[in-house]
């Protein structure tokens, strides 16, 4: 209060210049609360911790950069540097520490109450800068080899680091000395691929039409050239497949229905048989004719099923093995709509008799 009032210029109504200092009318010192105990050498300062410590009371960790209403003394000199204490009470607790400084190693030391947190990092892992040691100092400052050699480590240091500059100042300067010439490159790249692609999806639409798919066809990869390479057909099956290929070629385009009797276009009157070298080979043994026979079975089936191959849709719930020829429905007759009449004719008396006609022509 009395330094606030001081550092105002307040002057109490009834003071003198006779009477001393403001300070000393009013019976504070200048720093007020921080000299209480200014008469045992102790003064109140703030004080930061210069780095983490444990505390011997409560044992929690006290990180750096906690302030501290600390009592400062004098407690001895190195030379001509005062060496002095700080002496805190914990915020957790009601436990006192005291810190020292170390001017011959310029550190702090603590002394009582609490202990050091030891971080052990190299300076080269936490990014900064390396400090040597005092026994690195003492040594260039006696030895001249010592103090060349760091110069010359300094020296190689900035030579490295410029080197480095240099190299992305020249990367810059070739990626950028020429933006048309590196815009025209990439959209050079960009067509390529584009006409790449297109040509792959056109083929993959090619495809689908020819097939009859009505959904996109993915492009041709590895997986799918290996994996049709490992696709073996029986003998049986084969050759029925070729039979009934040669059968669809040897068909008229435009072949009427009813050219065959009793059978729709495409459709088979019976099921095909296996060539007579097939059916001798196949007979030698039992597990090559059961699959010849599976392979016959098979092939009819998908023939009469599928539409693609039969040509005729409607047979598609057919019975595999059926050779009953395809039936016709009779076409119904369309039905006679009545006549309107427009105005008094003398032909009413007809309409109303063509009304009471049904849809099948009968009275």
């Amino acid at each position: 209060m009395a330094e606030r009032k001081a550092t105002n210029k307040y002057y109490p109504p009834d003071w003198e210049p006779s009477k001393g200092s403001i300070n000393t009318y009013v019976g504070q010192h200048p720093l007020g609360a921080r000299a209480r105990k200014l008469d045992q050498g102790i003064l109140i300062v703030r004080f930061e911790l210069p780095y983490s410590i444990w505390c011997n009371g409560c044992n929690n960790s006290i990180g750096m950069g906690v302030r501290y209403n600390a009592e400062k003394k004098k407690i001895g000199n190195y030379y001509s540097t005062p060496i002095l204490s700080f002496r805190m009470k914990c915020h957790l607790c009601d436990n006192w520490f005291e810190i020292q400084t170390d001017p011959k190693n310029a550190i702090y030391v603590v002394t009582a109450g609490a202990r050091k947190k030891v971080e052990s990092f190299s300076a080269a892992d936490n990014e900064t800068l390396e400090i040597d040691t005092p026994e690195e100092f003492e040594r260039r400052a006696t030895d001249d080899f010592a103090k060349l050699e760091h110069m010359s480590r300094d020296a190689l240091k900035a030579k490295s680091g410029a080197t480095v500059l240099t190299r992305l100042q020249r990367l810059n300067d070739r990626q950028w000395s020429d933006p048309y010439a590196l815009s025209q490159k990439l959209r050079k790249d960009f067509r390529t691929e584009k006409k790449s692609r297109q040509k792959e999806e056109d083929e993959c639409k090619r495809v689908a039409d020819r097939v009859g798919f009505a959904f996109d066809i993915l492009p041709e990869s590895e997986a799918d050239r290996m994996g049709s390479k490992d696709v073996d057909f029986t003998p049986g099956q084969k050759a029925i497949m070729e039979q009934r290929l040669k059968a669809i070629k040897s068909e008229g385009l435009f072949a009427k229905p009813n050219s065959r009797k009793g059978t729709a276009r495409g459709t088979l009157t019976q099921p095909l048989r296996i060539s007579s070298e097939l059916t001798t080979s196949a007979s030698s043994t039992t597990n090559k004719a059961a699959r010849a026979l599976a392979s016959v079975v098979s092939t009819n089936t998908r023939l009469q099923i599928d539409p693609f191959l039969n040509g005729s849709p409607q047979k598609s719930t057919s019975s595999a093995l059926s050779t009953t020829p395809a039936l016709t429905s009779k076409p119904t007759p369309a039905a006679r709509l009545p006549l309107v009449s427009y105005g008094d004719d003398d032909d009413d008396d007809d309409d109303d008799d063509d009304d009471d006609i049904d849809a099948d022509g009968n009275p």
